[in-house]
């Protein structure tokens, strides 16, 4: 994929949630949202998650690549579905699964596009291999509806390589937060998380608990 598309799908994901916020859905007031751990999507909150979430991915390569940290791990592969919900966007998914498979920035490298079997909503999904440890992984964008849209990574296969990141532990502090239709899918989801600030998601992300003999 390349940086114009990543770029482009990441700004159109929050357009299009503001849109929808703007035209389409009134903002619901009482206890429950209180829990939910989002802020609203504004160009400056945009900015302050994309910047944070490439600088961590920076630091995780001066040690080992984003695949031996399981907290990295965990985020990129956050699914509504798993969580047995509907529809629900973590935006903090969405600009890290984007910043990883960026050849700028991350180290994974696009190897194929898949084109049957698929599992996103555009036709085809994208599979990628790490530079660094071999893991395989598939990068599938989602959308429902106009408004509507994200990705999410899927890990295939896993290097050989041991662990460098600490181990996950909860609540999980996101800068941006989740989002959906309904409340109560989105509290379904976010159980493990938290609304942390942009120093808290870094140092969380890039913790590091193994020393690392195998740096590639």
């Amino acid at each position: 994929m390349t940086t114009e598309r990543t770029i482009g799908l990441l700004s159109f994901a929050g357009f299009c949630y503001y849109f929808y916020r703007k035209y389409f859905a009134m903002p619901k007031m009482g206890k429950k949202n209180i829990a939910i751990p989002r802020r609203d999507l504004t160009v400056e909150s945009t900015t302050e998650l994309s910047h944070t979430l490439k600088r961590a991915v920076a630091e995780m390569l001066t040690a080992a690549c984003p695949c031996r940290y399981p907290r990295f791990r965990y985020l990129v592969t956050f699914f509504h579905e798993n969580y047995f919900a509907g529809p629900v966007f973590c935006a903090d998914t969405n600009y890290l699964s984007g910043i990883a498979c960026d050849k700028n920035d991350g180290s994974f490298e696009l190897s194929s596009v898949i084109t049957e079997n698929v599992i996103g909503s555009y036709g085809q999904d994208y599979l990628y291999t790490c530079r660094c440890c071999g893991s395989v992984i598939k990068e599938i964008c989602k959308q429902y509806g106009i408004n509507f849209e994200f990705r999410y990574l899927v890990i295939l296969k896993h290097g050989d390589l041991p662990d460098v990141g600490a181990s996950l532990i909860t609540p999980f502090p996101v800068l941006q937060g989740f989002f959906g239709f309904q409340d109560s899918d989105i509290l379904k989801c976010s159980k493990e998380f938290m609304l942390g600030n942009a120093e808290q998601v870094f140092q969380y992300l890039t913790e590091k608990e193994n020393a690392n003999d195998d740096k590639c």
